[in-house]
């Protein structure tokens, strides 16, 4: 019996038409990749589950080995019969820079949002896509759990202009660079213009997608965060500023 190539049957409760989360959604996940696993590895339906099957493994059940062993085979055989510069190849590697991201094999996820970035600006031009602009804030993000934040500044700036352009300042994607761009300038111990940008972006989120909204609550925490990594930075300046001046006015 072939699964039926119908994502919501599978992911959202015909009832009361919400997603299916947890044990529920990892279950279906893993029912499903059963019914079209013995499939020839091109099949489309194949690869589509077993992508779906790894998210689902990575974000609802914490299992980051099998996720990654379903990431690296749907992207090889995507590079071998898709080739390096199709969509869903790209899609593939942002899938697998991400996770290697969320568990922090930095120096593999910057190789990889590198590719992506690449390859999306030779085949689609530096005019403007919100395709660039995903990859071009993936790789941002990379740069700034690494502490590249000179590195990173550009290409949030540039990715903010892009959704700006095409989606419009209270976008949740716009507003994800928005916040991006704040936490890097945090990281470059610009405080004054950081927290103009995330105090506007919590402000933003809150009103446009409602207080519980699972991004306007990351942006509310990242903001007071933010706050107490500044008030440590200036306490440490204060006791430095304090020794040297101590040291300066000592008799020799």
């Amino acid at each position: 019996m072939q699964a039926t190539h119908n994502v919501e049957r599978w992911t959202s409760c015909p009832t009361c038409l919400q997603d299916f989360t947890g044990d529920m959604e990892v279950g279906l996940a893993k029912a499903r990749w059963e019914r079209v696993s013995a499939r020839a590895p091109e099949d489309p339906e194949r690869l589509f589950v077993a992508n779906n099957l790894a998210v689902t493994l990575q974000e609802s059940a914490d299992d980051h080995q099998g996720a990654l062993f379903l990431l690296e085979e749907v992207l090889a055989v995507r590079r071998r019969t898709l080739g390096d510069e199709h969509a869903d190849t790209l899609d593939s590697i942002t899938n697998l820079a991400l996770h290697h991201t969320e568990t922090g094999s930095y120096a593999e996820a910057l190789r990889l949002s590198k590719e992506v970035v690449d390859t999306t600006r030779r085949s689609m031009g530096r005019q403007g896509h919100e395709e660039a602009a995903h990859s071009i804030g993936s790789l941002a993000a990379v740069h700034n759990l690494m502490g590249n934040y000179t590195l990173a500044e550009p290409l949030h700036r540039e990715a903010l202009r892009i959704r700006e352009r095409l989606l419009g300042k209270e976008h949740i994607d716009t507003m994800n660079s928005f916040y991006g761009l704040g936490q890097c300038l945090v990281g470059q111990t610009r405080h004054k213009q950081a927290l103009v940008l995330l105090e506007d972006v919590a402000s933003t989120s809150q009103r446009i997608l409602g207080q519980a909204h699972p991004t306007a609550v990351h942006f509310r925490n990242g903001l007071a965060a933010a706050k107490e990594r500044i008030q440590e930075h200036e306490h440490t300046m204060a006791e430095s500023t304090e020794h040297t001046v101590s040291e300066a006015t000592k008799e020799p």
